[in-house]
């Protein structure tokens, strides 16, 4: 009696664990911001515009947008952090249908779509100045055709012809609106060429402290004859930076401070900001506190 009643038990506890496990339906819609309060959201990207629009400490990123195999969302800008001023794309020669999609979010928020090329990697590729200028032509029907914001270049400081007519070909068409941001050294532009550029991010990404950082500040406004309020300083989101007395922070933070000490110049530039994506707190957490040490008023 007991091996039969155990038995049922057992049988009964099947039949309701098969209850329990069996799979239903269930509706689910994930609601975005703009779909949750559509004027909420409509007054809080205008005052987001307005911000961008007034006179503050910019905050500069590169993207490699479009990635071969997308991990997460931090490959695509709808996920940038919203008070990002321009993002430069450094896989923009393989814009997709998802970077077209952001195109409109980016533009609620008021934030600059740059199409980056990167010269100084790919100076063998277009060793030929025929190459260079039909690569150039595609690039900017490609900005025109994707409403995109301007334009961002490296170069090779010994490429002095290549870099002329990267400059002469952006600054001709670029719009009103849009911008030309040059990263590296501004020695390696024509003097004559210094003025046609937006913004120039100093290659400090690699420097280990701020004495360095220093000199290349007044190397860009001494030598350069560059405009503090044209500058911006560059930090990789993961290195370290030690101040002047060897204690390492985080570049990404002491940059930010060293931005408003050694000028104040304009701004900061971020590279590889989606290795900050997650964090415990909030995505991108590094770049937001950056934004809120420039502009802690904004």
């Amino acid at each position: 009696m007991i091996r039969f009643l155990a038995f049922c038990a057992a049988v009964a506890t099947f039949a309701a664990c098969n209850d329990w496990t069996e799979m239903e339906t269930v509706d689910s819609k994930v609601e975005k911001p703009w779909e949750q309060d559509p004027a909420l959201w409509a007054e809080y990207t205008a005052a987001l515009r307005a911000y961008k629009q007034s006179e503050h400490f910019i905050v500069y990123a590169r993207l490699h947008n479009s990635p071969e195999k997308a991990s997460s969302e931090q490959d695509f800008m709808r996920c940038l952090p919203d008070s990002l001023d321009i993002v430069t794309l450094t896989n923009a020669d393989n814009f997709s249908k998802f970077d077209a999609e952001d195109m409109d979010v980016m533009r609620e928020k008021g934030t600059k779509v740059l199409y980056q090329v990167d010269y100084a990697a790919r100076a063998e590729e277009f060793a030929d100045m025929q190459a260079l200028d039909a690569y150039l032509d595609r690039v900017v029907a490609a900005v025109a055709a994707n409403g995109m914001d301007g334009y961002s270049f490296t170069t090779d400081p010994l490429a002095t012809d290549a870099t002329a007519r990267i400059v002469e070909k952006f600054a001709a068409a670029k719009s009103e609106g849009q911008l030309l941001v040059f990263e590296g050294n501004p020695l390696s532009l024509a003097a004559a060429d210094r003025p046609k550029v937006d913004f120039i991010a100093l290659d400090t990404e690699k420097l280990e402290n701020v004495q360095e950082v220093k000199l290349q500040v007044l190397n860009a406004t001494g030598y350069a004859g560059i405009a503090p309020e044209k500058l911006l300083l560059a930090a990789e989101i993961s290195a370290p930076l030690l101040d002047e007395d060897r204690t390492e922070f985080a570049a990404v933070d002491e940059m930010s401070r060293r931005v408003i000490e050694f000028g104040p110049l304009g701004g900061l530039a971020a590279y590889n900001i989606s290795e900050d994506y997650y964090h415990a707190e909030m995505n991108y957490q590094t770049i937001r506190g950056a934004i809120q040490t420039l502009n802690p008023a904004k």
